[in-house]
């Protein structure tokens, strides 16, 4: 690679994110904090790799969790190799393990066709339907049974092996024929859950090396974003892959920022890469996004915990301290009402004086910031709970929707009763699903195209938004195949009806927004010339939460605030029992657990980058409580 092509994209890295954006060949861990610029390191090596061999057939795995944070790599990637993005591939551990269970999944019972079940509903319908047929009755609510089957498969786990997992031997037996009936039908119904699409990329490796040896001779590089973060089943993915002779793994971790071990998370994660991959260690201790006071506040804090890397360096501040002071703000309150509308209060007089930037509160229960949001509302500050969707919620969208899957599924009986179900509601109509299918079945058995049959336009009258994606829906999307024409067309007509469809649809508004959102991240990601199914796979996998919109307050509980940074930044709930949880603490001031709700406080305060206000009140649901321990570790009491 010539000099010319390196210098721009090494170009304003430090010296330790040089150093890192120069390593080639071998194992490596660097220990990034918060704000450190791993994503900038992470795209200039990757950048540099593609463009050192412009030439070459090899290819870059880069995995990371979420689909924003492997969207941002992406398009930075793009900027500085451009032309690369077909050696490339970047996405979740759901996408790449979705990727090789298309291309190889008949090896392991997968048909390469499968759909994905995200939304909790239609993973309970699917629990219900197996248990149903298996004839088994439960002995507890139908609702706690995926919490201990997720956890199950997130453990590798199968039915014949999984009763080592329960104390109680005859409950052991019992989820063992739960899970087999579960997972039985999800193989005849031809669908994979979240925790399936792990476990079933990981059977494909561990099965079949071969398989796997031909994706470790494509990828020759392996980039790891958030590795403290993986459990488990993603370990095992990565182990299977990899095998005994694979050893370009680049990974970057915080062993400060393992915030999901409720999903199978562990500090122990990074001494296992240690002890199978020899790797080199390199560190980026400097924190470039916060003040120098909060710096300085999260090393009193995270150095409480003892589950640290060894020779772990404090965070160094990157930031000159502000002569005028102010970066950190401890509010007290009477009770949690007062605390939510005292901050409500702190931000209406902050846009007051025109402080410009970004504003976010966080707190570690969505119970507290929905108190923040009524006060905020009570106010005309407009805010929004992020969370993750997995379904669409308007009636408009989830028919859109449906009309993807169905069009990609032709004989999918279940597929076309929800299809027909979402139709009805929709245009109003009154077509009986059942007919349509013995209809289908007594000819070319396309169910999409029976319905296409059955609907006479002529019926819609002066309906001129249904006459035309209907007939968009029959010609475009059911006999040529054409989605992308059927998708602009359909969402063009809902742009032009908003006020109507508004009106009649609740949650019409946020999807629309949500899908335009969606449909540009979806074709940057995957291309404008991918097929129905990958385009399908990839909205599966995003979540259907509709963008903030301008001038929108978002509050954040911890675990969704990881990843993002704010100019000001308001941490509620600062008190014993809820941050620190009544659960961790219950379980010593020296367990894995409280040391976990510390490093919730760390991550929640290194998301600011210019003021951070910590608040705490005397009473939570009437409740007494003592002001939470973190905030004396902190200094600040």
């Amino acid at each position: 690679m010539s000099e010319a092509f390196e210098a721009p994209v090494l170009q304003g890295l430090t010296e330790i994110q040089r150093e890192a954006a120069l390593w080639d060949e071998g194992p490596l861990i660097l220990l990034a904090g918060p704000g450190s610029g791993k994503t900038r390191v992470l795209t200039a090596r990757i950048a540099r790799l593609l463009g050192r061999e412009p030439l070459s057939k090899w290819r870059v795995l880069a995995l990371t969790f979420t689909t924003r944070a492997a969207d941002e790599m992406r398009g930075r990637i793009e900027e500085l190799a451009p032309n690369s993005s077909d050696r490339l591939f970047i996405g979740t551990f759901h996408s790449f393990a979705c990727e090789i269970l298309r291309q190889s999944g008949s090896h392991v019972g997968v048909k390469t066709d499968f759909k994905i079940y995200s939304d909790n509903a239609d993973r309970l319908r699917l629990l219900s339907e197996a248990l149903s047929e298996s004839d088994i009755e439960l002995e507890e609510p139908v609702g706690k049974i995926f919490p201990v089957l997720d956890g199950l498969r997130d453990r590798l786990a199968t039915p014949d092996n999984c009763m080592r997992f329960f104390a109680d031997e005859d409950r052991g037996h019992r989820f063992s024929a739960i899970y087999r009936a579960y997972t039985d039908h999800m193989s005849r119904e031809n669908v994979l859950d979240f925790p399936a699409i792990i476990h079933m990329g990981f059977r494909l490796f561990s099965e079949f090396p071969v398989i796997a040896e031909k994706y470790r001779r494509t990828y020759r590089y392996t980039s790891i974003d958030e590795f403290q973060d993986t459990n488990t089943a993603q370990y095992a993915l990565i182990k299977s892959f990899t095998g005994d002779v694979y050893k370009n793994l680049f990974v970057v971790a915080d062993d400060d920022q393992i915030i999901y071990q409720w999903n199978g998370a562990n500090p122990k994660r990074l001494q296992q890469f240690s002890d199978t991959f020899e790797p080199s260690t390199l560190q980026m201790p400097t924190n470039f996004r916060c003040p120098a006071e909060v710096v300085n506040m999260a090393n009193k804090l995270v150095v409480n915990n003892l589950m640290r890397t060894p020779g772990k360096q404090l965070l160094l501040a990157g930031k000159v301290a502000s002569e005028r002071g102010g970066a950190i703000r401890l509010l007290h309150f009477g009770d949690d009402n007062g605390e939510a509308a005292g901050i409500a209060d702190c931000i209406v007089n902050a846009r007051g004086q025109k402080i410009t930037g970004n504003t976010a509160v966080i707190a570690r229960t969505k119970a507290m910031l929905q108190k923040v949001q009524s006060a905020l509302s009570e106010r005309n500050i407009t805010s929004q709970i992020a969370q993750r969707r997995d379904a669409f919620a308007s009636i408009p969208y989830q028919w859109l929707h449906s009309c993807l899957q169905i069009s990609n599924r032709r004989s999918d009986q279940t597929e076309f009763a929800d299809f027909v179900d979402a139709g009805n509601a929709f245009w109003e109509l009154e077509v009986d699903a059942d007919a349509l299918i013995a209809s289908a079945l007594s000819g070319n058995g396309d169910l999409l195209r029976s319905w296409t049959n059955s609907v006479i336009i002529e019926n819609f009258g002066d309906n001129a938004m249904a006459i035309k994606i209907i007939q968009s829906l029959r010609t475009d999307l059911a006999e040529r195949l054409d989605f992308h024409k059927f998708l602009r067309l359909a969402s063009s007509e809902f742009a032009n009806q908003e006020v109507m469809l508004t009106e009649r649809h609740p949650s019409f508004e946020e999807d629309a927004r949500a899908w335009k959102e969606l449909y540009r991240e979806m074709t940057a990601t995957v291309g404008r010339n991918a097929p129905l199914d990958t385009f399908l796979q990839e909205l599966d996998l995003r979540s259907k939460e509709p963008p903030l919109e301008e001038d929108v307050i978002p509050l954040l509980t911890i675990h969704s605030s990881k990843g993002n940074e704010f100019n000001h930044v308001y941490v509620a709930g600062l008190a014993e029992d809820i941050l620190p949880s009544f659960q961790s603490k219950k379980q010593g001031d020296r367990s894995p657990q409280l040391e976990e709700e510390r490093r919730n406080c760390f991550v929640a305060i290194t998301r600011c980058m210019s003021t951070l206000t910590i608040s705490y009140a005397d009473k939570y649901s009437g409740w007494v409580k003592a002001p939470s321990r973190f905030l004396k570790e902190m200094e600040l009491r």
